[in-house]
């Protein structure tokens, strides 16, 4: 186990960089609740509480994830890694997203 290890995490700008074009896959770990307020454009949605289920689907994908502030993302990026799955917090998570005005979903 690596003790101490800073997480890794990216702005906002730079998350949607590397889903447009580096082939990172941004998961919300929100609430379906939360989800339907807005998601960032061609996420998917796993919520913190699925994501030990879901994680399978995950295997050989590269992981942005995603949550309100950054918090449960933050989380979800310790299981990911544990479970051996490459993956980047994204610092700010849905308010910072929403401010800098990147591509927005509402709905399912």
């Amino acid at each position: 186990m690596m003790f101490g290890r800073k997480k890794k995490a990216v702005d906002v700008r730079t998350a949607h960089q590397m889903a447009e074009n580096d082939g990172w896959v941004i998961v919300d770990v929100r609430t379906k609740l939360e989800r339907k307020e807005g998601h960032p454009t061609g996420s998917i949605h796993y919520s913190l509480d699925s994501l030990n289920q879901r994680m399978r689907k995950l295997e050989g994908k590269k992981v942005l994830a995603i949550c309100r502030s950054g918090n449960r993302s933050s989380t979800a990026v310790s299981i990911l890694e544990q479970n051996g799955i490459e993956a980047i917090n994204v610092k700010g998570g849905m308010l910072s997203w929403t401010r800098a005005g990147l591509p927005t979903k509402r709905g399912k």
